[in-house]
């Protein structure tokens, strides 16, 4: 017996939790093990033994099956979903064998002991349970980590139905605000849960810092995707490790390997990048072919844009403004287009979002200013009507510290009247640093250029912040606009906008507009100028000074004002 007591005593004293609804059974149960070093707790409730597995980490929770309130069966379903490491015995009488045998085929049991219980094998089950706990608590977090580190041992998927990776999202964060070591504890916690979690044949390796894949056998699609929703529930939430409370925000995805072709690092890295990229929009990842497709695409865009800026495979296109009051072509908003070498045209949507990402829209951006202020340039020279250019301007640029020096040097190389350049900012970037832009703007607008506020609408920026900022011009985005003439408060609100607007000297653009009844309805609001496909899309170079020489829609707005 000492020698028992002394291979189960560690310097962590664990937890021992006995649930009987019979308080002698409890208290002779409790006499049995009182000598081993372990804190011992009783209850004669299956509802409070719950409590407990919530409050406490129980290394080993002994178990009655039938119990008035909540039943054995139902107790030990409950630990195995929120206390996954709790080791388990169901200790009842021969006719609840069956549903012992039902869980100890789950593998939600350890072990199935039989009243009344063999003294000495009830008490070598305990301590073996007691020295293998003791032994996992003993290691340090990196070396329980080790036991899962295989960066230079990668498995052939080709053994593998399907790979699962579980990612911590906040691993950094985790880090700064608890520590390395708190960061590798939650790590090593996270990698036990899935061990015993996970009841089919599978490889389960950390493949970096907070990432996990797990390789399995046998799995279908369905399968898969339903031990996802299974990892994701049980480890998305607020852990007691080594007395710190962690929160584990988790991402998980997954990949069928039947057809794979992938290398093992690729597959890895492009799970990774499906799980952050949808982190906020669904809670299960799937990398299939088409999403495969389409990261081999945005690579090879990213790859591009340096070489496709110095092949001129960038182009500029010019969507005209037209004047409501007269009909007239009087300015027009310079617009990117991408003609790659072999994917064809690019649609701006799609190549700016990746160069905002990795960082080359300062170099895109830069190339744009430059080249919008030398057409604008030459346009001036071509036409007098024109009274000015909008060029867009991104949120990184913004960011820039030489931005103001740089659209000055411009303005000079290219005699350019400031007045004749409008730089359109979206309102999403407003809504960023606000303190800081509005610093930035003041500095542009002493420049002498006009400032249009794009895209309203489109985000949450109120127009009382907007009208405390030295703008020019507010442009409406297509989703104030589309069907306007249907919707009666929309047009109220728009109409009050162009009102307050025009109180203080900021000229409204409507953008995306194709409806004839929608224009008649801008017209009464006396909106100022409209850009949209109902005049024109945006055109090369050519077509828009075909349009400035013709100004077709003036003679339309002639007739009607005489009708």
């Amino acid at each position: 017996m000492a020698r028992d007591t002394q291979s189960a005593r560690q310097e962590k004293v664990l937890n021992l939790l006995l649930v009987d609804d019979e308080k002698g059974v409890v208290n002779a149960l409790k006499r049995e093990l009182k000598d081993l070093n372990c804190s011992i707790t009783t209850t004669t409730s299956g509802r409070k033994a719950m409590s407990v597995l919530r409050e406490q980490d129980v290394a080993l929770l002994i178990t009655d099956h039938k119990m008035p309130d909540v039943n054995g069966v139902d107790l030990v379903r409950f630990a195995k979903q929120y206390t996954p490491d709790t080791h388990i015995f169901m200790l009842s009488g021969e006719g609840d064998l069956q549903a012992a045998v039902e869980l100890l085929n789950q593998r939600m049991l350890t072990k199935y002991l039989t009243k009344p219980w063999n003294r000495q094998d009830l008490r070598n089950e305990v301590v073996k349970v007691l020295n293998q706990c003791s032994e996992v608590g003993q290691k340090t977090a990196a070396q329980q980590l080790a036991d899962f580190n295989h960066e230079n041992v990668k498995p052939n998927l080709r053994d593998f139905e399907s790979v699962v990776l579980i990612k911590l999202m906040n691993v950094s964060d985790i880090s700064l605000a608890h520590g390395e070591a708190a960061s590798l504890d939650t790590e090593a916690y996270i990698s036990q849960r899935l061990e015993n979690m996970v009841t089919q044949p599978h490889l389960l390796q950390r493949t970096q810092a907070g990432v996990f894949a797990l390789y399995l056998n046998e799995s279908t699609t369905e399968i898969t995707r339903s031990l996802c929703c299974q990892i994701r529930q049980q480890l998305q939430r607020t852990f007691s490790i080594k007395g710190v409370s962690v929160f584990c925000h988790v991402g998980v995805g997954f990949r069928n390997l039947r057809d794979s072709q992938l290398d093992h690092d690729i597959l890895i890295s492009s799970l990774v990048d499906t799980i952050v990229r949808d982190s906020h929009r669904i809670s299960i990842s799937q990398l299939d072919n088409s999403t495969i497709t389409q990261y081999r695409r945005q690579q090879q865009l990213s790859a591009e844009v340096q070489s496709g800026l110095r092949n001129q495979e960038f182009k500029l296109a010019y969507q005209p403004k037209v004047q409501l009051s007269s009909g007239m072509i009087n300015s027009a908003e310079v617009l990117l287009r991408w003609q790659h070498h072999s994917l064809g045209w690019v649609p701006p949507s799609e190549f700016v979002r990746l160069a905002e990402l990795d960082g080359q829209i300062e170099a895109i951006g830069d190339w744009v200013l430059d080249q919008g202020f030398k057409v604008a340039s030459e346009l001036r020279r071509f036409s007098n009507e024109l009274d000015s250019i909008a060029i867009n301007i991104s949120a990184k640029q913004l960011q820039s510290s030489r931005i103001v020096e740089f659209i000055g040097e411009r303005l000079q190389h290219y005699y350019l009247p400031p007045s004749f350049i409008e730089l359109e900012l979206t309102e999403t970037a407003l809504a960023e640093n606000s303190h800081y832009l509005e610093e930035l703007l003041w500095q542009l607008k002493l420049l002498g250029v006009r400032l249009a506020v794009d895209d309203f609408g489109a985000g949450f920026t109120s127009f009382s912040y907007l009208s405390k900022l030295p703008i020019d011009t507010l442009k409406l985005d297509k989703v104030m606009t589309d069907n306007l003439h249907t919707d009666s408060h929309r047009q109220e609100f728009i109409q009050n906008l162009i009102v307050s607007c025009k109180k203080l000297g900021i000229e409204v653009v409507a953008e995306g507009v194709e409806e004839e009844a929608d224009l008649r309805c801008l017209q009464a609001m006396r909106c100022d100028k409209i850009q949209g496909y109902i005049f024109s899309p945006a055109v090369s170079r050519q077509e828009f000074e075909k349009l400035m020489i013709r100004q077709p829609f003036y003679a339309k707005f002639k007739a009607q004002q005489g009708s």
